[in-house]
């Protein structure tokens, strides 16, 4: 019965989105829609029993650590990363900024609130001039230009998977004629790391599935595993308390 449900919901879904794409529906009922689907996943989540929800709970972190470490790249590149620049001219603020940004009581505008976190960033990590960085997943390269024009003798190397974005970023680097950034092209899920940095950066890389095998193989190469920050770390503990019995799951944790 649940599969002969799926079906005509699975093709509604389709529909509706496609609409959506196509600008021909209207707010009303994006709104509608929006809230059917918010309340179908919370249900999707819910259990009867404190027992069931742990135990469902369990489940899914312990089926991260099956998954690589980010699945379906191809995609959201094609969606999002190689489409014209000159699009997200029109979106984005002046730092092509392309995660959150933090309106304190000072931001006025959307170019302040892009500065106040890309500052809040460095603040929070304790970033030094002269350190070496990495910006994993570093989009069209608002923390990497950042960084390289507040700390010019930090030496940064961003990572992205499109040439587009690159191309971009490097622009931008010649005409503030920043000689301290490398911009690199690449799967993250197959990416192998050569050299160490002071700092790794990994804003909202929401690609990023299983977080573990993410700090094996990118995170623990920083030569100051310390300092390391990330914005998965509030994941990762979360995630220790419901694996006590992984010692390895600890280690890491208390590693970064």
């Amino acid at each position: 019965m649940e599969g002969l449900i799926q079906v005509p919901y699975d093709v509604t879904v389709r529909f509706m989105l496609t609409s959506l794409e196509r600008n021909l529906l209207p707010d009303a009922i994006i709104r509608r829609l929006t809230r059917l689907l918010l309340a179908s996943r919370l249900r999707s989540g819910y259990k009867p029993s404190t027992e069931l929800q742990l135990s469902n709970l369990l489940q899914f972190a312990h089926s991260l650590k099956e998954m690589p470490i980010a699945i379906k790249t191809d995609k959201p590149k094609t969606q999002h990363y190689e489409l014209p620049t000159s699009f997200f001219k029109l979106v984005l603020g002046k730092n092509f900024k392309y995660s959150c940004c933090y309106f304190s009581d000072e931001s006025k505008t959307l170019e302040d609130a892009e500065e106040a976190m890309l500052e809040l960033y460095c603040e929070r990590s304790q970033l030094k001039d002269g350190q070496t960085v990495l910006d994993v997943g570093c989009g069209w390269g608002s923390l990497s230009l950042y960084i390289a024009r507040k700390y010019p003798n930090c030496r940064v190397t961003g990572i992205c998977n499109s040439t587009t974005q690159k191309a971009f970023i490097e622009e931008q680097y010649r005409d503030r004629q920043l000689q301290n950034v490398e911009i690199i092209v690449a799967d993250i899920s197959t990416f192998e790391m050569e050299a160490s940095y002071d700092r790794i950066y990994s804003i909202e890389m929401f690609e990023v599935h299983c977080f573990r095998l993410f700090v094996q193989s990118v995170l623990l190469h920083s030569f100051n595993v310390g300092d390391l920050k990330s914005y998965n770390f509030c994941f990762l503990t979360a995630y220790e308390e419901l694996s006590r019995s992984s010692q390895e799951d600890i280690k890491v944790d208390e590693r970064g």
